[in-house]
């Protein structure tokens, strides 16, 4: 049980940096329409939301999944959310310093 916390905890770290550095972003493009997103101009809503949006929804998953993990599974599913988090939250930070380029 205290690993499904550590994960919420991880979650919820990633979670708050990905947001706020949407939010800072947000700020930062006020005015423009598109933005740079995976090599294409994308509408600025999308390119900024789109990723801790789906980083929220799947940290959910992951949630629910690990409240009924025990044993070994319990262990390996700690490790899966304590890596998929920081990754995301890695590429989410990625994608947006390219998409505040002038």
């Amino acid at each position: 049980m205290i690993g499904a916390y550590s994960g919420d905890a991880l979650w919820v770290i990633a979670l708050t940096i990905m947001f706020a550095a949407s939010r800072h972003a947000w700020a930062r493009t006020e005015g423009r329409t598109h933005v740079r997103f995976l090599g294409a101009e994308t509408p600025r809503a999308i390119a900024l939301w789109l990723l801790p949006a789906a980083s929220f929804a799947a940290s959910l998953w992951l949630a629910l999944q690990a409240r009924g993990a025990q044993g070994d599974g319990a262990f390996i599913l700690f490790g899966v959310r304590a890596i998929s988090a920081s990754l995301l939250a890695l590429l989410h930070l990625r994608w947006l310093a390219e998409a505040l380029k002038p």
